[in-house]
């Protein structure tokens, strides 16, 4: 990829995060008319495509190379790896949190968790879109915010600025209500997260030689397993969760970073 001056190389990022904006002013309004959850999982899938429609001719335009070779790293080993990190960090989160004080309840009634006010037409197929959407979602966000991003503003600035120039429009990304009490709200709780885990991501990205499998595996195992595992954790402090997730996520970017990925991603290729 060749050089870019460093507005052309923030472009495409930024064109990508206003998409994403515009589309959330205009899905929001949207959600009053919908008291089935089947809809509103359907809604929310083609919010993401085109999210990735996007980002896949951004990607193409501006990297100069076919996208077959964007995927070229579809092998198990690097889901694997990314398989393997995820389960790392869940054991962690959720020991520092026990070893906090943190309540465990474990209840059936979290299988559809932040849309338990809307109805369904079938239990399952609305499980189903919510575990698709939840996959697809990562499957577009990778694309969009390491596939393109990352690399794009990387080959201006090196690794290190795009890793924490990308994890912050991934970040920004997640804002999907514009009220300033869901703001305020978003940035105390939600940002730190996204933030730590984009980092992360983006640090995998870089050490398994831009492997968008790695990241995608292990971003959907964490969208999956919270959409599907039906534990509630109760802090007995605020600040226990961001206690946790820094821990958690230093330790694997420690561990990450002792790990010879690059010589296995390009063995594996």
């Amino acid at each position: 990829m060749k050089q870019d001056n460093g507005r052309r190389v923030l472009l495409g990022p930024f064109i990508i995060l206003v998409i994403s904006f515009f589309i959330y002013f205009i899905r929001y309004p949207m959600w009053q008319y919908f008291t089935a959850i089947e809809p509103i999982f359907g809604m929310l899938i083609i919010s993401y495509l085109t999210v990735l429609i996007v980002s896949l001719f951004l990607l193409k335009k501006d990297s100069k190379k076919s996208l077959s070779s964007v995927f070229k790293n579809s092998n198990s080993r690097m889901i694997f790896i990314g398989i393997i990190f995820g389960l790392i960090y869940l054991g962690l989160w959720y020991s520092i949190s026990f070893l906090l004080g943190s309540k465990f309840e474990f209840t059936s009634s979290t299988i559809l968790r932040d849309y338990e006010t809307y109805t369904f037409y079938s239990l399952p197929f609305a499980f189903v879109l919510y575990l698709g959407f939840s996959v697809f979602g990562a499957f577009a966000e990778e694309v969009a915010y390491r596939g393109y991003a990352q690399t794009r503003i990387s080959s201006r600035y090196g690794y290190i600025v795009g890793i924490v120039v990308a994890t912050l429009f991934f970040s920004l990304e997640h804002i999907h209500v514009f009220q300033v009490s869901w703001l305020i709200q978003f940035f105390r709780t939600q940002f730190f997260h996204v933030f730590l885990f984009g980092i992360f991501v983006g640090y995998l990205f870089f050490k398994s030689k831009e492997s968008i499998w790695s990241v995608f595996s292990f971003h959907a195992l964490l969208n999956i397993f919270s959409v599907s595992v039906p534990i509630v954790v109760t802090p007995t402090f605020e600040f226990v969760y961001h206690i946790a997730e820094t821990a958690s996520f230093i330790t694997i970017i420690l561990l990450l970073h002792f790990l010879p990925l690059k010589k296995v991603a390009k063995e594996t290729n």
